[in-house]
Protein backbone atom coordinates (compact mmCIF):
# COMPACT_ATOMS: atom_id res chain seq x y z
CA UNK A 1 0.00 0.00 0.00
CA UNK A 2 1.63 3.21 -0.82
CA UNK A 3 1.10 6.49 1.16
CA UNK A 4 -0.15 9.60 -0.87
CA UNK A 5 -0.36 12.56 1.02
CA UNK A 6 -3.23 15.56 0.52
CA UNK A 7 -0.52 18.10 1.15
CA UNK A 8 2.76 18.79 -0.13
CA UNK A 9 5.58 18.01 1.95
CA UNK A 10 5.86 22.19 2.10
CA UNK A 11 2.48 22.43 3.64
CA UNK A 12 2.73 20.65 5.86
CA UNK A 13 6.06 21.39 6.94
CA UNK A 14 4.59 25.12 7.14
CA UNK A 15 1.80 23.90 9.23
CA UNK A 16 4.26 22.34 11.79
CA UNK A 17 5.88 25.48 12.15
CA UNK A 18 2.52 27.18 12.88
CA UNK A 19 2.20 24.96 15.91
CA UNK A 20 5.69 25.63 17.08
CA UNK A 21 4.75 28.88 16.93
CA UNK A 22 1.26 28.71 18.77
CA UNK A 23 2.55 26.71 21.45
CA UNK A 24 5.56 29.06 21.95
CA UNK A 25 3.50 31.47 23.38
CA UNK A 26 1.66 29.57 25.92
CA UNK A 27 4.14 27.40 26.95
CA UNK A 28 7.04 28.05 29.42
CA UNK A 29 9.50 26.57 26.89
CA UNK A 30 8.53 29.13 24.51
CA UNK A 31 11.82 29.94 22.94
CA UNK A 32 12.64 26.75 22.45
CA UNK A 33 9.75 26.41 20.58
CA UNK A 34 9.74 29.44 18.58
CA UNK A 35 13.34 27.80 17.35
CA UNK A 36 12.01 24.58 16.40
CA UNK A 37 9.28 26.58 14.53
CA UNK A 38 11.85 29.03 12.68
CA UNK A 39 13.35 25.83 11.24
CA UNK A 40 10.48 24.26 10.38
CA UNK A 41 9.70 26.97 8.44
CA UNK A 42 13.02 27.39 6.90
CA UNK A 43 13.13 23.79 5.33
CA UNK A 44 9.47 24.47 4.15
CA UNK A 45 10.32 27.59 2.39
CA UNK A 46 14.05 26.05 1.08
CA UNK A 47 11.49 23.16 -0.09
CA UNK A 48 8.91 25.67 -1.86
CA UNK A 49 11.45 27.47 -3.77
CA UNK A 50 12.85 24.04 -4.76
CA UNK A 51 9.31 22.96 -6.29
CA UNK A 52 8.35 26.08 -8.05
CA UNK A 53 11.81 26.35 -9.45
CA UNK A 54 11.41 22.70 -10.72
CA UNK A 55 7.80 23.70 -11.81
CA UNK A 56 9.19 26.45 -13.79
CA UNK A 57 11.91 24.28 -15.42
CA UNK A 58 14.59 26.90 -13.79
CA UNK A 59 15.93 24.77 -11.18
CA UNK A 60 19.99 23.92 -11.17
CA UNK A 61 21.14 21.11 -9.14
CA UNK A 62 23.53 21.65 -6.60
CA UNK A 63 26.37 19.76 -8.49
CA UNK A 64 25.67 21.36 -11.96
CA UNK A 65 25.75 24.91 -10.17
CA UNK A 66 28.93 24.74 -8.63
CA UNK A 67 30.64 23.09 -11.95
Amino acid sequence: MVFIPNKSTADHLFEKAEQYFRRSRTDSNGRRLDARGNVFMARAIELDVKLQNLAKGTFIPAFLARA
